[in-house]
Parts: structure tokens; C-alpha cells; sequence
């Protein structure tokens, strides 16, 4: 009886670990963000001052960089 006992809490115990860890995605780390691809375009962008230019970017380059996409192309 003391066996079984010991054995189901452990049982127990294994599956609140295992619960836990599925929960916490990377055991709590701090997850490393995606690097962009790449594939650059030439864009007409605007800076976060109100600067229009023409820059060879994406859009995931742009939101890294803080700019805010205009059109494709040149400015």
C-alpha cells in the first residue's frame, strides 16, 4: 500500500513538471527574435522625423529600423 502511494506521487508530481514546462515556452528565457530575410526592395520610406528618401529595405527591416514605408520605388 506504501508503494502505491509513493508511486502515484510521483506520477503526480512528473506530470505537474511536465504540465509546467509545457506551459512556459523556453523554461522562462527570454526568447531571441528572428532575424529578417534578406531580400531587399527599393522603397520610398519616412523617418520618424518626417525625412522622405529612397531605401533599399523590407518590411521587417523598416519596423526594426523604425520607418514607416511609403510606396515601392523611388521617392
Amino acid at each position: 500500500m506504501k508503494t502505491l502511494r509513493i508511486g502515484l506521487s510521483c506520477l503526480a508530481m512528473l506530470g505537474g513538471l511536465a504540465a509546467t514546462t509545457i506551459a512556459i515556452p523556453g523554461g522562462g528565457r527570454a526568447q531571441a527574435e528572428a532575424p529578417c530575410p534578406f531580400v531587399l526592395a527599393m522603397y520610398c520610406v519616412a523617418e520618424k522625423n518626417g525625412f522622405k528618401h529612397t531605401a533599399w529595405t523590407n518590411a521587417c527591416l523598416a519596423k526594426k529600423q523604425g520607418i514607416k514605408i511609403l510606396h515601392p520605388g523611388a521617392c
